[in-house]
Protein backbone atom coordinates (compact mmCIF):
# COMPACT_ATOMS: atom_id res chain seq x y z
CA UNK A 1 0.00 0.00 0.00
CA UNK A 2 0.80 3.90 -0.16
CA UNK A 3 1.51 4.51 3.43
CA UNK A 4 3.62 0.96 4.22
CA UNK A 5 5.85 2.20 1.06
CA UNK A 6 5.99 5.88 2.84
CA UNK A 7 6.72 3.92 5.76
CA UNK A 8 9.78 1.86 4.34
CA UNK A 9 10.98 4.98 2.12
CA UNK A 10 11.31 6.94 6.11
CA UNK A 11 13.34 3.72 7.59
CA UNK A 12 17.31 3.86 7.61
CA UNK A 13 18.67 1.71 5.12
CA UNK A 14 22.41 2.55 6.15
CA UNK A 15 24.22 2.77 9.43
CA UNK A 16 27.88 2.09 11.23
CA UNK A 17 29.12 1.12 7.33
CA UNK A 18 26.18 -1.30 6.97
CA UNK A 19 23.94 -1.78 4.78
CA UNK A 20 20.39 -2.52 6.44
CA UNK A 21 18.40 -5.09 5.72
CA UNK A 22 14.71 -4.17 5.30
CA UNK A 23 11.38 -6.66 5.70
CA UNK A 24 8.13 -5.24 4.50
CA UNK A 25 6.15 -7.18 6.38
CA UNK A 26 8.14 -7.04 9.61
CA UNK A 27 6.51 -5.35 12.51
CA UNK A 28 10.05 -3.09 12.67
CA UNK A 29 10.86 -2.69 9.23
CA UNK A 30 14.14 -4.54 9.49
CA UNK A 31 14.83 -8.24 9.15
CA UNK A 32 16.04 -10.03 11.81
CA UNK A 33 14.65 -7.48 14.60
CA UNK A 34 11.37 -8.02 16.58
CA UNK A 35 9.93 -6.21 19.26
CA UNK A 36 10.64 -7.07 23.04
CA UNK A 37 7.18 -5.82 24.45
CA UNK A 38 9.82 -4.77 27.04
CA UNK A 39 10.26 -0.83 28.31
CA UNK A 40 13.87 -0.48 28.00
CA UNK A 41 15.21 -2.63 25.38
CA UNK A 42 12.61 -2.69 23.09
CA UNK A 43 13.86 -4.59 20.29
CA UNK A 44 15.76 -7.80 19.80
CA UNK A 45 18.13 -9.10 16.75
CA UNK A 46 17.70 -12.74 15.99
CA UNK A 47 19.02 -14.93 13.19
CA UNK A 48 16.91 -18.18 13.29
CA UNK A 49 16.65 -19.64 16.36
CA UNK A 50 19.64 -17.81 17.87
CA UNK A 51 19.51 -14.65 19.51
CA UNK A 52 22.02 -11.92 19.17
CA UNK A 53 20.97 -9.65 21.79
CA UNK A 54 18.42 -6.62 22.80
CA UNK A 55 18.74 -3.19 22.20
CA UNK A 56 16.86 0.38 22.85
CA UNK A 57 16.33 1.19 19.23
CA UNK A 58 15.54 -1.09 15.75
CA UNK A 59 18.52 0.53 14.34
CA UNK A 60 21.00 -0.81 16.47
CA UNK A 61 19.31 -4.46 16.30
CA UNK A 62 19.21 -3.49 12.53
CA UNK A 63 23.37 -3.11 12.57
CA UNK A 64 23.49 -5.96 14.83
CA UNK A 65 21.33 -8.47 12.38
CA UNK A 66 23.81 -6.98 9.65
CA UNK A 67 26.95 -7.36 10.99
CA UNK A 68 26.10 -10.71 12.20
CA UNK A 69 24.50 -12.00 8.31
CA UNK A 70 28.30 -10.28 7.02
CA UNK A 71 31.07 -10.97 9.20
CA UNK A 72 29.43 -14.20 12.11
CA UNK A 73 28.99 -14.09 15.94
CA UNK A 74 31.74 -12.38 16.48
CA UNK A 75 31.22 -9.35 15.06
CA UNK A 76 27.33 -9.13 16.27
CA UNK A 77 29.01 -10.08 19.83
CA UNK A 78 31.10 -6.62 19.46
CA UNK A 79 28.58 -4.77 18.49
CA UNK A 80 26.43 -5.80 21.47
CA UNK A 81 28.90 -4.55 23.69
CA UNK A 82 29.56 -1.54 22.18
CA UNK A 83 25.76 -0.98 22.98
CA UNK A 84 25.87 -2.28 26.14
CA UNK A 85 28.98 0.06 27.27
CA UNK A 86 27.07 3.36 25.58
CA UNK A 87 24.16 2.77 27.73
CA UNK A 88 25.99 2.40 30.73
CA UNK A 89 27.96 5.25 30.12
CA UNK A 90 24.35 7.38 29.37
CA UNK A 91 26.01 9.01 26.56
CA UNK A 92 23.54 9.39 23.31
CA UNK A 93 24.33 7.56 20.29
CA UNK A 94 25.82 10.75 17.31
CA UNK A 95 24.39 10.63 13.96
CA UNK A 96 26.07 7.41 11.77
CA UNK A 97 28.33 8.26 8.85
CA UNK A 98 29.17 5.24 6.60
CA UNK A 99 32.39 3.63 7.55
CA UNK A 100 32.55 4.99 11.25
CA UNK A 101 34.28 3.57 13.93
CA UNK A 102 34.31 4.71 17.47
CA UNK A 103 37.34 3.07 19.33
CA UNK A 104 37.66 4.27 23.18
CA UNK A 105 40.52 6.33 24.45
CA UNK A 106 42.54 4.03 27.15
CA UNK A 107 41.59 5.53 30.37
CA UNK A 108 44.68 6.40 32.85
CA UNK A 109 45.17 3.50 34.96
CA UNK A 110 43.24 0.82 32.87
CA UNK A 111 44.98 -1.90 31.63
CA UNK A 112 45.04 -2.60 27.91
CA UNK A 113 46.98 -5.75 27.53
CA UNK A 114 46.86 -9.04 29.47
CA UNK A 115 47.71 -12.34 28.89
CA UNK A 116 48.40 -11.93 25.31
CA UNK A 117 44.85 -10.33 24.76
CA UNK A 118 44.34 -6.67 23.72
CA UNK A 119 41.58 -5.82 26.78
CA UNK A 120 37.95 -3.74 25.40
CA UNK A 121 38.01 -0.46 26.57
CA UNK A 122 34.75 1.49 27.34
CA UNK A 123 34.94 5.00 28.69
CA UNK A 124 31.64 6.18 30.33
CA UNK A 125 31.77 2.64 32.34
CA UNK A 126 31.84 2.42 35.95
CA UNK A 127 34.87 -0.34 35.47
CA UNK A 128 36.16 1.58 32.35
CA UNK A 129 35.83 -2.17 30.44
CA UNK A 130 33.19 -3.34 27.93
CA UNK A 131 31.30 -6.51 28.85
CA UNK A 132 32.45 -5.64 32.80
CA UNK A 133 29.67 -5.06 35.33
CA UNK A 134 29.80 -4.24 38.69
CA UNK A 135 28.05 -6.97 41.26
CA UNK A 136 28.16 -5.10 44.53
CA UNK A 137 29.54 -8.04 46.27
CA UNK A 138 32.69 -7.83 48.43
CA UNK A 139 34.05 -11.74 47.25
CA UNK A 140 33.95 -11.71 43.82
CA UNK A 141 32.80 -7.21 43.03
CA UNK A 142 33.10 -7.86 38.97
CA UNK A 143 30.86 -9.81 36.68
CA UNK A 144 31.65 -10.29 32.99
CA UNK A 145 28.66 -10.13 30.40
CA UNK A 146 28.30 -10.69 27.00
CA UNK A 147 25.16 -10.38 24.32
CA UNK A 148 23.20 -10.16 27.83
CA UNK A 149 24.33 -13.42 29.21
CA UNK A 150 26.65 -13.54 32.49
CA UNK A 151 29.51 -15.45 31.71
CA UNK A 152 30.72 -15.39 35.24
CA UNK A 153 32.02 -13.53 38.42
CA UNK A 154 35.68 -12.05 39.39
CA UNK A 155 37.99 -10.97 42.29
CA UNK A 156 39.35 -8.15 39.86
CA UNK A 157 38.53 -6.02 37.01
CA UNK A 158 41.35 -7.02 34.82
CA UNK A 159 40.23 -11.04 34.99
CA UNK A 160 36.90 -10.11 33.98
CA UNK A 161 37.37 -7.92 30.92
CA UNK A 162 40.08 -11.13 30.34
CA UNK A 163 36.82 -13.69 30.35
CA UNK A 164 35.17 -10.77 28.11
CA UNK A 165 38.36 -10.45 25.67
CA UNK A 166 37.96 -14.40 25.64
CA UNK A 167 34.83 -14.82 24.62
CA UNK A 168 35.16 -12.62 21.41
CA UNK A 169 37.55 -13.82 20.24
CA UNK A 170 37.49 -17.75 20.83
CA UNK A 171 34.23 -18.53 22.12
CA UNK A 172 32.23 -19.49 25.32
CA UNK A 173 34.42 -22.53 25.60
CA UNK A 174 37.96 -20.23 26.16
CA UNK A 175 35.62 -17.97 28.26
CA UNK A 176 34.77 -20.86 30.63
CA UNK A 177 38.13 -22.27 30.61
CA UNK A 178 39.37 -18.92 32.29
CA UNK A 179 36.69 -18.67 34.51
CA UNK A 180 37.80 -22.09 36.12
CA UNK A 181 41.41 -21.04 36.00
CA UNK A 182 40.01 -17.91 38.30
CA UNK A 183 38.36 -19.96 40.24
CA UNK A 184 41.30 -22.24 41.57
CA UNK A 185 43.66 -19.13 42.19
CA UNK A 186 40.69 -17.93 44.34
CA UNK A 187 40.35 -20.84 46.22
CA UNK A 188 44.37 -21.40 46.11
CA UNK A 189 44.74 -17.67 47.87
CA UNK A 190 41.80 -18.38 50.28
CA UNK A 191 43.82 -21.67 51.48
CA UNK A 192 46.99 -19.71 51.73
CA UNK A 193 45.30 -17.23 53.84
CA UNK A 194 43.29 -19.95 56.08
CA UNK A 195 46.59 -21.62 56.65
CA UNK A 196 48.39 -17.91 57.26
CA UNK A 197 45.44 -17.15 59.72
CA UNK A 198 45.78 -20.59 61.60
CA UNK A 199 49.40 -20.23 62.09
CA UNK A 200 48.48 -16.61 63.79
CA UNK A 201 46.35 -18.42 65.55
CA UNK A 202 48.51 -21.33 66.95
CA UNK A 203 51.10 -18.34 67.65
CA UNK A 204 49.28 -16.32 69.56
CA UNK A 205 47.64 -19.49 71.71
CA UNK A 206 51.08 -20.70 71.82
CA UNK A 207 52.08 -17.24 73.73
CA UNK A 208 49.23 -17.88 76.41
CA UNK A 209 50.00 -21.21 77.13
CA UNK A 210 47.20 -23.18 75.11
CA UNK A 211 47.66 -26.73 73.88
CA UNK A 212 47.11 -26.69 69.98
CA UNK A 213 47.02 -30.84 70.09
CA UNK A 214 45.84 -33.03 72.91
CA UNK A 215 45.38 -36.89 72.69
CA UNK A 216 46.72 -37.02 68.88
CA UNK A 217 43.74 -34.31 67.49
CA UNK A 218 44.17 -31.05 66.54
CA UNK A 219 42.37 -28.56 68.37
CA UNK A 220 40.51 -25.92 66.80
CA UNK A 221 41.79 -22.79 68.36
CA UNK A 222 40.14 -19.53 68.89
CA UNK A 223 42.68 -16.90 70.73
CA UNK A 224 39.79 -14.01 70.52
CA UNK A 225 37.40 -16.47 73.25
CA UNK A 226 37.73 -16.80 76.92
CA UNK A 227 39.03 -20.01 77.03
CA UNK A 228 40.91 -19.83 73.83
CA UNK A 229 39.09 -23.53 71.65
CA UNK A 230 36.80 -23.20 69.31
CA UNK A 231 33.19 -24.25 70.60
CA UNK A 232 33.80 -24.13 74.06
CA UNK A 233 32.01 -21.82 76.34
CA UNK A 234 32.26 -21.61 80.30
CA UNK A 235 29.34 -22.82 81.86
CA UNK A 236 27.31 -20.08 83.33
CA UNK A 237 25.82 -22.60 85.88
CA UNK A 238 28.62 -22.97 87.89
CA UNK A 239 32.58 -24.38 87.12
CA UNK A 240 33.36 -26.26 84.21
CA UNK A 241 33.07 -26.21 80.24
CA UNK A 242 30.24 -26.39 77.70
CA UNK A 243 30.53 -27.51 74.39
CA UNK A 244 28.40 -26.11 71.51
CA UNK A 245 27.85 -26.18 67.75
CA UNK A 246 26.30 -22.93 66.27
CA UNK A 247 24.74 -23.50 62.81
CA UNK A 248 21.95 -20.91 61.63
CA UNK A 249 22.50 -18.36 64.08
CA UNK A 250 21.18 -20.64 67.24
CA UNK A 251 23.86 -23.19 69.27
CA UNK A 252 23.68 -27.22 69.74
CA UNK A 253 24.54 -28.28 73.21
CA UNK A 254 27.32 -31.25 72.75
CA UNK A 255 27.72 -31.47 76.32
CA UNK A 256 29.49 -30.38 79.65
CA UNK A 257 33.06 -30.72 80.88
CA UNK A 258 35.25 -30.09 83.69
CA UNK A 259 38.54 -29.96 82.18
CA UNK A 260 38.56 -27.19 78.78
CA UNK A 261 41.11 -30.03 77.01
CA UNK A 262 38.09 -32.62 77.23
CA UNK A 263 35.94 -30.26 75.87
CA UNK A 264 38.31 -28.84 73.39
CA UNK A 265 38.96 -32.65 72.25
CA UNK A 266 34.90 -32.88 71.92
CA UNK A 267 34.79 -30.85 69.84
CA UNK A 268 37.45 -31.10 67.40
CA UNK A 269 36.07 -35.21 67.61
CA UNK A 270 32.69 -33.98 66.37
CA UNK A 271 33.99 -31.25 63.35
CA UNK A 272 36.06 -34.40 62.56
CA UNK A 273 33.39 -37.16 62.18
CA UNK A 274 31.17 -34.61 60.36
CA UNK A 275 33.89 -33.82 57.84
CA UNK A 276 34.21 -37.75 57.09
CA UNK A 277 30.64 -38.37 57.13
CA UNK A 278 30.75 -35.68 54.50
CA UNK A 279 33.26 -37.11 52.24
CA UNK A 280 32.53 -40.40 52.31
CA UNK A 281 31.16 -42.09 49.49
CA UNK A 282 26.83 -42.71 49.43
CA UNK A 283 26.13 -46.54 50.86
CA UNK A 284 23.84 -48.39 48.54
CA UNK A 285 20.48 -47.55 49.95
CA UNK A 286 17.83 -50.43 49.69
CA UNK A 287 15.14 -49.64 47.38
CA UNK A 288 12.21 -48.25 48.99
CA UNK A 289 8.34 -46.84 48.00
CA UNK A 290 8.99 -44.09 45.62
CA UNK A 291 12.51 -44.33 45.14
CA UNK A 292 13.26 -42.52 48.62
CA UNK A 293 16.64 -42.23 49.78
CA UNK A 294 17.44 -42.70 53.77
CA UNK A 295 18.81 -39.68 55.18
CA UNK A 296 22.17 -39.29 56.42
CA UNK A 297 22.40 -39.25 59.86
CA UNK A 298 24.62 -36.30 61.79
CA UNK A 299 27.38 -38.29 63.92
CA UNK A 300 25.88 -38.41 67.39
CA UNK A 301 27.08 -35.67 69.95
CA UNK A 302 29.66 -37.00 72.16
CA UNK A 303 28.36 -38.51 75.99
CA UNK A 304 29.34 -35.93 78.77
CA UNK A 305 29.38 -38.15 81.44
CA UNK A 306 31.83 -40.32 79.37
CA UNK A 307 34.36 -37.35 79.18
CA UNK A 308 33.71 -35.72 82.37
CA UNK A 309 35.03 -39.53 83.83
CA UNK A 310 37.89 -39.48 81.70
CA UNK A 311 39.08 -36.14 82.70
CA UNK A 312 38.43 -37.23 85.95
CA UNK A 313 40.32 -40.16 85.94
CA UNK A 314 43.47 -38.61 83.68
Amino acid sequence: SFEQSRAMAALQKEAEGMELHLCPTSQSGYKGVWNTGKKNLRYEAAAGSHRLGRFETAVDAAVCYAKYTASGAEAASKWVATCEARRAGGRRRPAATPGSQREAAPAAGLVTEAEGLRLHLAAGTATGYAGVWTTGKVARPFEAVAGGKRIGRFASVVDAAVCYARHLESGPAAAREWLAACDAKSAEAQRADSDKKREEAVASCAGKGLQTEYKGVQLHLAPGSKTGYAGVWLNGRGSGYRVALEQNGSRRDLGRFNDVLEAALAYAQYVQGRAAAATAPPAAAAARPGGKRKRAQEPPPVAAEERSEEGQGS
